[in-house]
C-alpha cells in the first residue's frame, strides 16, 4: 500500500488571480512532487472568473480591454497546460464553480441556440489535456484520492461558520472553495466517525478591480494537500502570508 498525494487548488478567478500566490502554490507542489509524487490535482472551481459573461452589473473600473473574455480563456488554457506539463502523470479534475457556470447561464439567457456550442470543456480543451470535468450543481461531489474526504465547489451551508454548518447539515467530511475564507471544523457523529470540513481559502488578488465592491473581507490565501494511505487521509493546508509560505521546513517566496 502506497501513500497517495493530492493538490487541491481553490478559487483563483483568473485573470484576477494573484500571480505571486499562484507561483508559490506551483513551487510548493513541485517540491512535493519531487519528494513523493503528486497523484491527483483537484481544481476546486472558480478557477476562471468569466467576468464578461456575468449577468451581474459590471463595474466600470473592471472593464478593461486588457482582460477581455478571449484573453481570460487564453490565460486559463495556459495555466491548465502548465499544470499538465509540470505534472504529466497526475489525475487532474476540474470541479466547476459558479463562476464557470456563468457561461451556461449567460447563453441560456442571451443566446439559448448556442447553449451547447460554447462549453467550458471545449473552451479550455479539457479533453485534450486529459482533465476530468465535474459540472456545477446540487449533485456535485468528488472523492479525493478515493477516500471518504469529498470535494465540491460550494459548501452545503453558506453561513458565517460555513465549515461547521456543512459538517452538521450533511454529516460529511468535505473540502470546498467559494467562500475565500479559511476554516476547519471537526466533530464526532453518533457512529463515532470523525468528520472534518475545510473551507480552503483562495488564490485571487483582493486588489483586483472586480473585487472593489468589497469594503472589507476575511478572505485568506491558502491551498491544500491531501495525503491518503488506503482509506485513511490527512489534510495539510498551506497558508500564504505577505507573499510567503512555509512548508516542509522551507520558506517559499513569490
Amino acid at each position: 500500500m502506497d501513500l497517495k498525494v493530492a493538490l487541491n487548488i481553490p478559487d483563483c478567478h483568473i485573470p484576477w488571480h494573484d500571480e505571486g500566490a499562484y507561483s508559490i502554490m506551483l513551487e510548493v507542489a513541485k517540491h512535493v512532487d519531487k519528494k513523493t509524487g503528486i497523484d491527483e490535482i483537484n481544481i476546486m472551481g472558480d478557477y476562471a472568473d468569466f467576468y464578461w459573461v456575468s449577468l451581474h452589473s459590471k463595474l466600470p473600473e473592471a472593464m478593461s480591454m486588457h482582460h477581455t473574455l478571449k484573453t481570460e480563456i487564453d490565460t486559463v488554457r495556459q495555466k491548465l497546460e502548465e499544470l499538465r506539463t509540470l505534472f504529466p502523470k497526475a489525475k487532474i479534475q476540474f470541479i466547476e464553480g459558479n463562476h464557470e457556470y456563468r457561461l451556461a447561464r449567460y447563453l441560456t439567457a442571451k443566446a439559448p441556440e448556442l447553449y451547447d456550442f460554447f462549453t467550458v470543456q471545449d473552451l479550455f480543451r479539457l479533453d485534450d489535456l486529459d482533465i476530468i470535468f465535474h459540472p456545477f450543481g446540487k449533485a456535485q461531489l468528488v472523492r479525493c484520492l478515493g477516500t471518504d474526504y469529498c470535494l465540491r465547489h460550494q459548501p452545503f451551508n453558506m453561513g458565517k461558520h460555513c465549515a461547521a454548518g456543512t459538517a452538521h447539515s450533511k454529516c460529511i467530511s468535505l473540502g470546498f472553495g467559494h467562500t475565500h475564507r479559511k476554516q476547519s471544523y471537526t466533530f464526532m457523529d453518533a457512529l463515532r466517525r470523525e468528520l472534518t470540513c475545510y473551507s480552503m481559502g483562495w488564490l485571487g488578488d483582493r486588489a483586483a478591480p472586480v473585487f472593489s465592491y468589497m469594503d472589507t473581507d476575511n478572505w485568506a490565501q491558502s491551498f491544500q494537500f491531501c495525503f491518503a494511505y488506503g482509506k485513511d487521509w490527512w489534510v495539510q493546508p498551506v497558508d500564504i502570508k505577505n507573499g510567503r509560505a512555509y512548508y516542509d521546513s522551507y520558506i517559499f517566496k513569490a
